[in-house]
């Protein structure tokens, strides 16, 4: 099923704002933050944008472009070849490519869908063409948003007491507090041990993160194949946990909502 825009700038999570620039600096700049897997940017509306546009989009076709300012000007940018626009719509109008930008958040109605950073390209970078600053930068603010950590290691066992031998060993060695959790004793939150076989061949590794959602997304693009079968949702159905296509070392790993 194709991603609709909406749900495209929901995955990316992140957009730059890229300042005004000459055409050559302005695509190198952009080359630099999808270096650094930035997928999205805004420009302030101005009149050396416009006639850019086509080139970014055919350069650039992963790119979500966006464009800010008033209606009257940056209406011009969606027909030019901007995906989508940051403005006020004048009363009566309609359109699912115009979006409300507050501060640093990018809004559809009231819902959150992206942050917007103008912190990663500053003109000082593209008047001394700091490329790999600018992609260093993007690098490290993906990572910052995805915020991947360690959550926990799950152990496959055959039946409840020897998940209870395995939780107690840690709890013992460690002075972890041992918990049951009903499908699996916990030690110290770091340690599952399940009361059953379940996903890998050995256990599951838990990776948690900031934005679920995104977090998939991004595995995708860096080549890591996910099991949609396994994935789980919030009641606002929010992507909580997926696991990954192939196990690693006999364990099976997931993502998790933070």
């Amino acid at each position: 099923m194709q991603e609709t825009l909406k749900e495209r700038i929901l995955n990316a999570g992140l957009i730059a704002g890229i300042p005004a620039a000459s055409e050559d600096r302005t695509l190198n700049a952009i080359k630099a933050l999808m270096a650094g897997e930035i997928y999205a940017v805004i420009f302030p509306w101005n009149k050396q944008l416009l006639p850019m546009l086509g080139k970014i989009r055919i350069t650039f076709p992963k790119l979500l472009v966006g464009v800010q300012g008033p209606w009257a000007q940056v209406q011009d940018a969606l027909a030019l070849g901007g995906d989508f626009v940051a403005s006020d719509l004048p009363e009566g109008e309609k359109d699912s490519r115009c979006f409300k930008r507050e501060g640093n958040v990018l809004l559809a109605g009231e819902q959150e869908i992206a942050q917007c950073n103008n912190k990663l390209v500053f003109a000082a970078d593209l008047h001394k063409g700091s490329w790999d600053v600018i992609t260093q930068r993007a690098h490290e603010e993906i990572e910052k948003m995805l915020g991947f950590a360690l959550r926990h290691v799950g152990i496959n066992h055959a039946d409840e007491q020897a998940a209870a031998r395995t939780a107690t060993l840690f709890a013992r060695a460690f002075g972890f507090q041992k918990e049951d959790k009903g499908g699996a004793y916990f030690s110290g939150g770091c340690i599952e041990a399940l009361k059953k076989p379940s996903h890998g061949t050995h256990g599951h590794i838990a990776i948690a993160t900031h934005n679920a959602t995104s977090a998939a997304w991004y595995l995708q693009q860096r080549g890591i194949a996910l099991n949609w079968k396994t994935a789980e949702y919030t009641p606002d159905q929010k992507l909580r946990v997926i696991y990954l296509q192939e196990e690693v070392g006999g364990f099976a790993v997931h993502i998790v909502q933070k």
